[in-house]
């Protein structure tokens, strides 16, 4: 019975260890679409794009910190958490979104501009639910 708790615990605590080693969040291969908008007194970004494989998870968007005083756009990082290295992905640029909502940003700013690793998407800040989605420039 002893040898029996041993193994799950031993078990449990290689299972903890194995998903506490993901890798860190980094940003996402593309970004297709942008919309921007102000509801309920709050900013509300959702992005849309591309990660390289299968695997990917957790993705959100986040915030950068500084804010240069004369820009009129606020930046946001597309993050996700790639797969575990040496994991069996499936190889293909597959869809990924997010939507994320933060305080009401400086008031001049008029845009936001969201990265990835290969392009950065910049929408203007709409007013509602149906604000306009922003697309890359090809």
């Amino acid at each position: 019975m002893r040898r029996t708790i041993l193994g799950c615990a031993i078990f449990a605590l290689a299972a903890v260890a194995a998903t506490a080693a993901q890798a860190a969040p980094t940003l996402i291969y593309r970004i297709d679409r942008v919309s921007a908008a102000i509801i309920r007194n709050h900013l509300v970004v959702s992005a849309m794009g591309a990660v390289q494989s299968g695997g990917w998870v957790l993705p959100r968007l986040h915030l950068k910190e500084f804010h240069i005083p004369e820009s009129d756009s606020e930046v946001v990082e597309f993050l996700a958490t790639p797969p575990p290295a040496g994991s069996v992905v499936i190889q293909a640029l597959l869809p990924i979104e997010a939507t994320a909502v933060f305080p009401l940003p400086h008031y001049a700013v008029t845009q936001v501009k969201v990265l990835s690793q290969s392009n950065a998407v910049t929408a203007p800040i709409g007013s509602g639910p149906a604000a306009r989605l922003a697309k890359p420039d090809r």
